[in-house]
This record gives C-alpha cells, sequence and structure tokens, in this order.
C-alpha cells in the first residue's frame, strides 16, 4: 500500500514552513502580495526559485533541500556573533504582511518586538508549536517564556531555525502514529503491544470484557493494571471504593512507569486513603507524586504544589515554589491549578487577576470555577451581569457528578427561580427553586438547607397546613444535625418556631450567620 503523507500547510497541528506561509497570507493586509515564492526567497535571501519546488516543500511531500538547510546553517553561526543576523529577514515578512516599505536601519530587534503583525505571527507559530506532538515540551516553554518576556525577535529566530533545519517532512501518517505512541512511551516501561492489547480489548470485547480485562492485568498490562485500580478507587465495582484493591493493581502500573497510576498512589498516601499519614507515608506519596510529574502528569504537578501551600511533609510551606507547580499545570491547561492561582490572588484582595485565571478554568468547563464567575458577575466584583451569572451558574451544572459545585443550584435557586428576574427574562418559578435547593442541600450544603427552612417557615405562615409544618421541622433538624450548628443557631431556630402562630412573618436573618 503506497504511504500517505501528511499535509503541512494547511492544519493547526504542525509547525511547518508550509503552515507558517499560510499564516502570513492570513494576516497580510493585501492576499495577493503574499506569494510563497516571494516569501521562500525573503527567508532564505535567495533571488528566485521554482513555484513548483515552493509549492512541495509548503505541502509537505518534499523535505526542504539541503542547500537551503545549509545557508540557516551559516546564518546560526553568524547568529552567534550578530544577534541581528536574523532580523532583516524577518522585517521583510513584516513588510509582506503590512504591505509597507520599511526602511530600519537602526535598533532592529526593537522594531521586532513592538511590531504588531510579528508579535500576532509569533503568538500563532508558538501555538503551532504547542500543538504539534513531535515539537519537544522543553522548546514550547522556552518560546513561551520570550514572548512573556517581550522577546518576540528571539522567538521568532528560534521558531524558524525550527521550521528549516529541524521539522522532518514529509511525514507520513503510519510513521507518525507510531512515533507518537514511541514518545508517549519514551519514558516508561510500557510496550507498544501492551498499548495495542488494551485498545484492542476496549474497542472490541463484549460480555466478557471484565474477566478479559484482568486475565490482560495478570499479564503485566500497565493500562489493564491502571483501569482496574481506577474501577476500584472509585467504587465502580462494588458500589463503593476499595483503597486497598486500587493500590494492588496501581502499584503495577506504576512500577512501569504509567504516570496517573504514580499520581493516584501517590494522592492516596498524601490524603490518608492507604497507609496512616505517617512522615514514612507521607514520603512515599512525595515520591510517587514526584515520579509522576517528571512522566509528565499535570495533576501531581498541582498537586505538589498544594504540598507546598499547606507543608504537607517532607515539603515545608513554600508559597512562591507552590506558584511556581501551580503556573506549570495552568500552562497546560489544567483547571484546578487555574482555581489555586485565582484563590491565591483573591486572598490578596486582587480580583482582577483572580478573576482572569477563574474564568480561564471556567471555558475548561470546571464547575466551581463556573460557579465562582457567576459569583463575580452576579456581586459585581469585576462587572455587574446578572445574564451573564445564570450562564455560567447553569454552566457549573454540566460538569461530571464527581467534580459538581452545588452552589451554583444554590445560586439559581435563591437569585433567579425563587423570585425571577424579568431582566434578563427569567420567570419565577418556585418549584424549580425548591428542586436545585434540595438538590443542594442533599449534597450537605447547608445554606440550601437554611433557604429550604426560611420558605417553609413563610409558607406556614400563609396557610397554616400542619404538613407544612412537618416538612419544616425535617429541615430543622437537618441543620442541627450539621457540624455547623451551634448553640446560638439553636436559640433563634427555638425563639422564632414558639412565634410562629403569632408572627405573620418571621426574620430569620440571624441563620445567615453561619
Amino acid at each position: 500500500m503506497k504511504k500517505q503523507f501528511i499535509r503541512l500547510n494547511n492544519n493547526d497541528e504542525h509547525l511547518s514552513i508550509g503552515n507558517l506561509f499560510r499564516l502570513i497570507k492570513e494576516l497580510s493586509k493585501n492576499k495577493t502580495s503574499a506569494l510563497q515564492s516571494e516569501l521562500f526567497c525573503t527567508l532564505f535571501e535567495i533571488e528566485t526559485i521554482n513555484d513548483t519546488t515552493v509549492n512541495n516543500y509548503c505541502v509537505g511531500c518534499r523535505s526542504i533541500g539541503s542547500d537551503y538547510k545549509q545557508i540557516y546553517l551559516n546564518k546560526v553561526k553568524r547568529y552567534e556573533r550578530n544577534k541581528e543576523e536574523f532580523a532583516d529577514n524577518i522585517i521583510g515578512i513584516g513588510e509582506i504582511i503590512d504591505g509597507v516599505i520599511y526602511n530600519i536601519h537602526d535598533n532592529k530587534i526593537l522594531f521586532i518586538n513592538n511590531n504588531e503583525s510579528l508579535r500576532k505571527l509569533v503568538n500563532k507559530l508558538y501555538n503551532l508549536a504547542k500543538n504539534d506532538r513531535l515539537v519537544d515540551e522543553e522548546f514550547t516553554h522556552k518560546i513561551k517564556s520570550l514572548i512573556d518576556s517581550n522577546d518576540y525577535y528571539e522567538a521568532f529566530v528560534q521558531l524558524l531555525i525550527y521550521i528549516v533545519l529541524y521539522k522532518r517532512q514529509p511525514l507520513y501518517e503510519d510513521e507518525l502514529k507510531k512515533e507518537v505512541i514511541d514518545n508517549v512511551l519514551n519514558d516508561t516501561s510500557i510496550s507498544s503491544l501492551d498499548l495495542q492489547e488494551y485498545l484492542s480489548l476496549k474497542l472490541r470485547e463484549g460480555i466478557n470484557f471484565d474477566y478479559s480485562m484482568k486475565e490482560l492485568a495478570k499479564k503485566g498490562n500497565a493500562y489493564a493494571n491502571f483501569e482496574l485500580g481506577s474501577n476500584e478507587y472509585y467504587g465502580y465495582v462494588k458500589g463503593f471504593p476499595r483503597y486497598e484493591e486500587a493500590y494492588n493493581y496501581l502499584i503495577k502500573a506504576a512500577l512501569m512507569d504509567h504516570a496517573s497510576a504514580n499520581y493516584m498512589i501517590g494522592n492516596m498516601y498524601i490524603k490518608g486513603l492507604i497507609g496512616s499519614q505517617s512522615n514514612d507515608d507521607l514520603q512515599k506519596g512525595y515520591e510517587f507524586l514526584l515520579k509522576s510529574y517528571e512522566l509528565g502528569n499535570v495533576a501531581a504537578c498541582n498537586q505538589i504544589g498544594n504540598m507546598y501551600l499547606d507543608g504537607v511533609y517532607p515539603l515545608k510551606v513554600n508559597q512562591d515554589e507552590a506558584i511556581k507547580y501551580f503556573i506549570k499545570a495552568a500552562d497546560k491547561s489544567y483547571a484546578f491549578a487555574l482555581n489555586n492561582l485565582g484563590k491565591l490572588k483573591e486572598r490578596e484582595n486582587n480580583y482582577q487577576e483572580a478573576f482572569d485565571y477563574y474564568l480561564k478554568s471556567a471555558i475548561l468547563g470546571e464547575s466551581w470555577a463556573c460557579n465562582k464567575v457567576g459569583e463575580y458577575y452576579r456581586l459585581g466584583k469585576i462587572e455587574k451581569n446578572m445574564e451573564k451569572a445564570f450562564s455560567f451558574y447553569n454552566q457549573a451544572l454540566e460538569s461530571n457528578y464527581r467534580t459538581l459545585c452545588y452552589y451554583a443550584y444554590y445560586n439559581l435557586a435563591k437569585y433567579f427561580y425563587m423570585d425571577g428576574n424579568i431582566a434578563i427574562g427569567v420567570k419565577k418559578d418556585q418549584d424549580k427553586a425548591l428542586e436545585y435547593l434540595k438538590i443542594a442541600s442533599d449534597n450537605n450544603l447547608l445554606v440550601a438547607t437554611l433557604e429550604i427552612f426560611y420558605f417553609l417557615v413563610n409558607k406556614y405562615l400563609e396557610n397554616k397546613d400542619s404538613n407544612v409544618m412537618n416538612e419544616t421541622m425535617i429541615y430543622k433538624e437537618k441543620i442541627e444535625n450539621s457540624s455547623l450548628y451551634d448553640d446560638k443557631m439553636r436559640k433563634e431556630i427555638e425563639n422564632n418556631l414558639e412565634k410562629i402562630k403569632n408572627v405573620k412573618k418571621i426574620d430569620l436573618s440571624c441563620l445567615n450567620e453561619v
């Protein structure tokens, strides 16, 4: 079968010369001026080149010729002595994009760093680098660091060097798949055959799936052991978690350097789900987390940050170190790390930066962050916008039940459905409000239980229905069983209930102090 090569000029998955030219054309004010041949000549400082040759390079069906690579190898050597070596090439690209001839003789690098079009192009190329699975993470972090320090020139130079000298082309689909898998498994003891056997079972096995998965685990398959361990951890097997059984499976995968297995075991030690949280056990937990982090697990990165923040043995409290780990995880779009950074900014009363972190997390669909963004909009901490608040509260409800923020149910009930909000088109719907409050109350949210109690007391005052009083007493008992219940609350509830027959409307605002 003939190999099928991958086009490298029509996607956002490859940091290639074809995609570089495509982005330049997209940014150009005059689309007809950004010709491939013109761009190629600008990059390689030559007078002419055959259009067909350039097209083959851009599509990716041919590798860039050795003569052109030699031009860049020579430029790299000169660049070590003269940092402006690539400046004219990059300014030439800026001229093509802007449709202007720039006569820059001094401060060329400064001009590049401040040219809006070139800055946009560098950011787009950085996004390509992030998406390209063959680009080393260290390289993308380096580009991000250069962009953050406003050194767009150096970032552009490094991107050009990679595109010309290191981006392999042509790429074939079958070879790319194998290379991607090999890269993922590079730091592990897991073979690609293990992955193949596991996926074959997941995609094809029917009624004997559980038996077959256990048999595969017995053979030492890391993926099978991890899945069985995860199922025990989350309670999918017996309906409740069995952490010792989870550990017995996960340790087999962890010893083969399965990143997530190392994370889960480390987390179990730190949380005391296995072991006794002695210093020895906490040390073990940290070592598993560190191994997971070194294998690229972003959740472990965030958890190590938490350990620094709280001073969990063997680490000492160090907020600066915690922030470093949170930022590393946040750079990989890990929502909980974004939340952590937001909380730290909120402690400093830096609400704008806190909101920015929460919003990034909310856009990723994290339920707690969605509710938090809703709160910011409802309370007007950055901008008062009830419509956006309503939208983000509802988005919070779309999360997986394990990470669902039940405050969103409470907020929707209390601030929207109980009385309605005509301004944004939300009709009064007390049945829905009570439904949402009961969901929140059933998930141990005391403020929701209190809100139901308020509602029932007032309802009884209106109709003196004994059934309503019975239900009121049920929620009174639920409040009393809360760990937050105190003597002051007890007295206030009793006093108000004693007055229930004589007072038209009870003031239960004192309960808000809980």
